[in-house]
């Protein structure tokens, strides 16, 4: 367990003056006493339990990992494959022969050798959702590069405009064949592939000579510098913005910056949208349509939601007044102690709670809502940690260096010796992450865009 002053030690104690305690033993710093790299960053979090996202990713089974346990390695992309749903549907794009026995239609899926010329094989069954007409697939061919199909009526008869128009929607219910019958082709399912690459981040603490009497005491001990919260909580708060704002790029160079995709770019490209008036604020029918979205995306029946304050606040009024809300006997054990507010909506647990980062104006600075404009404020984003194929998690967090940190003793240090002409001592933290999304298509963004 990490090392917490006044959570699992006794109550801290400020430094008076000089760095040992009147029992006489030797002190030393907290991330001296043999702590590894991992518990800095929990002893961190326990501290500074407020960072989400870096919260939960610590405290979710399998959602957080070192880098080096599946191949991460430092400043280097790290790929995975999304296998989408091997199941389509097409859309007639124009129709030949639509009022005799066979028609051929032209759909807008690509041609494609692969796949033995598109989606559709020989003997497929359809149905037509704007008609309810049922179809059987006779032939597949190849026009400017998409498929079409030749279909026929199940039970025989003519097609008509009313049965089979442009525009018309084709889904794929299954097949039908006779006795002794052949295959009559097959299909490739080729997955995308994905990749993010490692993020560095680093910060330095300066400790003036004078400000290394101004210790907090964990015990009898064991100290570290008042001076460290500050730039811990920092640090902190570097991690939280850039799991969630970071953009990917990729350098060329040996030693060039990279940077890592974060959540929000994941959402927004690949993600489900409301958007609503901030004169009317958000409505349960803008939350219901989230929830519509992203329910046949078949992922888990818990939903973290992530507010700014104003829509926290329409979505609590919303929800509070028609929906059960969840005791926390009922909420997952992960999201204990972050004051989340849960209520059994549309099918899912929707938890709730305000995020501090969407009001931190040093981050996000407020801006009117537009079209690209985000108040974050006003706005929301719904997580899905639930389990993805391979029984991976669907949002993870790979370290490639969990958070480090290392003393530069400077002229106030011990002996005759200094590793730099500083006055008092230095320390530096660094980091190494990357955010992994396996189906970004189970997260959603609901805010103000008007």
């Amino acid at each position: 367990m990490a090392t917490i002053p006044g959570t699992n030690v006794p109550t801290t104690v400020t430094g008076t003056g000089v760095i040992s305690r009147p029992n006489g033993v030797a002190a030393r710093h907290l991330f001296d006493g043999g702590i590894e790299k991992p518990a800095i960053l929990k002893t961190l979090l326990e501290k500074f339990p407020n960072f989400y996202l870096t919260s939960l990713l610590d405290k979710i089974e399998s959602a957080s990992f070192n880098g080096s346990d599946k191949g991460v390695q430092s400043q280097k992309p790290w790929a995975w494959n999304i296998m989408g749903r091997t199941r389509r549907s097409a859309t007639a794009s124009s129709i030949s022969d639509g009022t005799t026995a066979s028609a051929t239609v032209i759909t807008d899926i690509a041609h494609t050798s692969a796949n033995a010329a598109g989606y559709w094989l020989v003997g497929d069954t359809i149905y037509i959702p704007n008609s309810g007409a049922r179809a059987r697939v006779d032939a597949v061919g190849d026009s400017g590069g998409f498929q079409t199909i030749t279909i026929s009526r199940i039970g025989g008869g003519n097609w008509s405009s009313t049965l089979l128009d442009t525009g018309f929607k084709l889904g794929h219910i299954g097949s039908i064949f006779g006795e002794g019958s052949t295959r009559a082709g097959f299909r490739s399912y080729l997955p995308d592939q994905e990749y993010n690459v490692p993020s560095i981040l680093r910060r330095g603490i300066n400790i003036t000579r004078s400000m290394l009497d101004d210790v907090v005491w964990v015990d009898d001990n064991t100290y570290y510098y008042k001076q460290e919260d500050f730039e811990h909580r920092e640090l902190l708060r570097d991690i939280e913005a850039t799991i969630f704002f970071g953009s990917r790029v990729k350098t060329s160079s040996a030693f060039g910056v990279n940077a890592s995709r974060g959540l929000l770019e994941y959402a927004e490209g690949s993600g489900k949208f409301v958007g609503f008036s901030s004169a009317i604020g958000a409505q349960e029918a803008d939350l219901s349509y989230l929830i519509e979205q992203l329910v046949p995306q078949q992922g888990a029946s818990d939903l973290v939601l992530l507010c700014g304050e104003k829509l926290l606040a329409d979505a609590n009024r919303t929800l509070s007044t028609n929906y059960r809300s969840i005791p926390n006997s009922e909420k997952p054990a992960q999201l204990a102690g972050l004051d989340f507010q849960s209520y059994q909506f549309l099918g899912k647990k929707l938890h709730l709670a305000y995020y501090e980062l969407f009001s931190d104006d040093a981050i996000v600075p407020q801006v009117t809502a537009g079209a690209s404009a985000i108040d974050f404020r006003n706005f929301g984003i719904a997580l899905d940690f639930g389990l993805v194929s391979g029984g991976e998690r669907n949002i993870q967090l790979a370290w490639v260096e969990r958070l480090n940190q290392k003393e530069i003793p400077g002229m106030a240090s011990d002996g005759n010796v200094a590793a730099s002409t500083y006055d008092g001592k230095q320390l530096e933290l660094l980091t190494e992450f990357m955010p992994i999304v396996y189906a970004p298509n189970r997260l959603g963004i609901i805010r103000s865009n008007s």
